[in-house]
């Protein structure tokens, strides 16, 4: 009867220990701070939210400035002759005279002859097809790349062109290149503002939430002061809770951002035809591992406005 009473009183003792451990195991996974206040999930769904909207305004600075590259780069180097007259054998003799001048100019790399139906091509978008060619004399159309130094001061080429064949006209796109450029800064401008505000929605909502949470768990933050927590100690649990709220969310907007974009992309390729003015839309993966820092710096604008609103308010309250 001994034994039997010994054997079942270890078997309590031990039964007992196993949930002291699984009790202590329980606490030490739970947070110092609970998230009464702090709003866990809805905390989560709302930096998701300003994280996706981060990154679509990233992109469109990254977007803005690859396109006004791709448009500017031609225009920085190549220059259009344009040679009109009044019938095909004009335009031809014409055509032929600025060849000439061209090919015979020191700082010309390139010149090419776009034929008569390659440049009634460049006015079906407006005119429709099959209409131009058939009632307008189209003039001739020359591509020319030339040299920086050419670039810099194209009067004297223009002059020789124009006395060799009075009908041709000489563009440099000074007027179209500073115009995109002017455009392409005014919208990045725009893109990266609407971050920076952005960035101050996620750093205005971390400050409420961290005083919300303060407020809830006041009665736990008067005993971490009794038991000698410093301030930057409790600083440092606030800040940590609020860098893994602002890490799940703002991956979570970072992959809803980038199905956008990419639905975006598809709808764009599929819809504008290759000889369209506007850019290829595509997810390059430099652009990629840049939007991926977007998270990263919510994160950061997140962990840290909610350790300064801590520190702030302890040391008004304590």
């Amino acid at each position: 009867m001994s034994r039997k009473n010994a054997k079942d009183n270890g078997d309590e003792f031990e039964a007992d220990e196993k949930s002291r451990r699984r009790s202590l195991r329980r606490r030490r996974s739970q947070p110092l701070l609970p998230e009464a206040g702090a709003g866990g999930a809805p905390l989560t769904a709302v930096i998701a939210v300003i994280s996706f909207l981060a990154v679509l305004a990233m992109a469109a600075v990254l977007i803005i400035n690859a396109a006004a590259h791709d448009w500017t780069a031609s225009l920085r180097s190549e220059i259009t002759v344009q040679v009109k007259g009044a019938n095909a054998a004009d335009v031809d003799a014409g055509a032929a005279a600025a060849m000439r001048i061209l090919n015979e100019t020191d700082g010309v790399l390139n010149a090419v002859l776009r034929s008569q139906e390659e440049s009634a091509a460049l006015l079906e978008p407006w005119l429709g097809q099959a209409n131009v060619s058939a009632f307008l004399n189209v003039p001739a159309i020359i591509e020319v790349t030339v040299t920086p130094a050419l670039r810099g001061d194209l009067e004297l080429l223009r002059n020789r062109i124009a006395a060799a064949a009075p009908g041709v006209t000489l563009d440099d796109h000074a007027s179209w290149h500073g115009r995109l450029a002017t455009a392409a800064r005014s919208g990045q401008a725009l893109a990266f503002t609407v971050f920076l505000l952005v960035m101050g929605a996620a750093c205005a909502i971390s400050i409420f939430a961290a005083r919300a949470g303060l407020a809830a768990n006041h009665e736990i933050v008067s005993v971490l002061h009794l038991v000698g927590a410093t301030d930057d100690f409790i600083a440092r649990q606030v800040q940590r809770r609020f860098f893994l709220l602002g890490l799940r969310g703002a991956v979570a907007g970072l992959a809803a951002a980038l199905v956008a974009l990419i639905f975006a992309g598809v709808i764009a390729r599929t819809d504008v035809g290759t000889d369209s003015f506007l850019p290829q839309f595509t997810l390059g993966g430099w652009m990629i591992l840049w939007l991926a820092t977007v998270p990263l710096v919510t994160c950061l604008v997140t962990a840290l406005s909610a350790r300064l609103t801590v520190l702030k308010a302890l040391r008004e309250q304590y």
